[in-house]
């Protein structure tokens, strides 16, 4: 019988556990992997920095999403970021 109480009060127990149960893999599943990434990438400072100018250049704004997207980004990416860094460094000043 759905109106009995004690049915209720075990439904409600089930979920709550159901919950906490769901909450605390989550949790242990974003440490596991926090722990597992390792040291970050080499050019995650040049990227940071690339984030912050990517509203005033298109090469930028993609090359943010190529690296958010994939993780990393070449050599030669890298050296482009950096001189389209240097082209908008003097304007900042």
């Amino acid at each position: 019988m759905i109106g009995d109480p004690t049915m209720l009060t075990q439904m409600l127990i089930a979920t709550v556990a159901a919950i906490v149960v769901a909450v605390a893999i989550k949790l242990y599943r974003a440490r596991s992997e926090r722990q597992s990434r390792g040291p970050g990438h080499v050019h995650d400072a040049l990227m940071k920095r690339a984030e912050v100018h990517a509203a005033q250049s298109p090469f930028l704004r993609n090359i943010c999403r190529e690296y958010k997207a994939n993780g990393h980004i070449s050599d030669r990416q890298a050296e482009a970021v950096a001189k389209a860094l240097a082209r908008i460094g003097p304007r900042d000043a």
